[in-house]
């Protein structure tokens, strides 16, 4: 009887500690929507300038990718504060040349470089990061890296044969490596890369959580193609 009464007293101390939770992370996920809301619509205005100049979208990617490759070399000097602004000016212009496309024309070829740059950079820090502490960093940046490369071959893989079979269908799942469609889309990515950069000893536990999310976004690549191009085709057939 005690047993159980104690088992009750902890639920009701529980509930009001998991109401608080709740609480907490619905104002972090309003706040984070908001902040990403701004973001676009300064990017956009920004965008809109920048057009006006006359300087192109793709001139923007290829920029801010070189500023970007910076964070590699500093990165591994373990000067931590200077890749930590090197990885926020990438990201500034990686929203830009976006928003520069929307204010012009978006164009094939823009959009395969924006994609490129940006999985060639995320791999690019990963790889800094090993080098600055290989021996506490390089086995969580080979897991990542291969997580990594998991979810960019399938969703590789599947835009192939969604453009040889000419489907039309969005997976929504936006272009950085870890984005699975969480609170402002890429937004969970670079809060890591920044948390990263100020406590780099965390980059093992970091590493993992974003390996696992590259998992499961490349498995749910594969969900995806199997209903498309397996059960919907059926669908059609019948």
């Amino acid at each position: 009887m005690s047993a159980q009464l104690n088992l009750k007293d902890i639920k009701d101390k529980i509930k009001p500690l998991q109401l608080k939770i709740k609480q907490f992370f619905g104002k972090t996920t309003d706040f984070c929507r908001k902040m990403h809301d701004k973001s676009l619509l300064l990017a956009n205005e920004a965008g809109k300038k920048i057009v006006e100049i006359g300087i192109s979208a793709n001139a923007v990617s290829i920029f801010g990718f070189v500023i970007g490759l910076f964070a590699i070399n500093f990165l591994s000097l373990e000067k931590y504060g200077y890749a930590l602004i090197c990885i926020i000016i990438n990201r500034v212009f990686d929203a830009l040349d976006g928003a520069i496309a929307r204010n012009s024309k978006v164009t094939d070829f823009g959009v395969f470089l924006d994609a490129s740059l940006d999985y060639m950079f995320y791999a690019g820090v990963i790889f800094g990061f090993a080098l600055a502490n290989p021996e506490q960093n390089a086995i969580a940046a080979s897991f990542l890296l291969f997580a990594f490369a998991a979810a960019a071959c399938s969703l590789l893989a599947y835009a192939v044969i969604s453009y040889k079979n000419n489907f039309h269908q969005d997976l929504k799942i936006g272009q950085s490596p870890f984005y699975l469609g969480g609170l402002a889309q890429g937004f969970e990515t670079l809060v890591a890369l920044l948390v990263l950069c100020v406590v780099p000893s965390l980059f093992m536990q970091i590493a993992i959580v974003l390996g696992v999310l590259s998992l499961v976004k490349a498995f749910s690549v594969i969900v995806t193609a199997y209903y498309n191009f397996v059960i919907a085709q059926r669908g059609k057939k019948e």
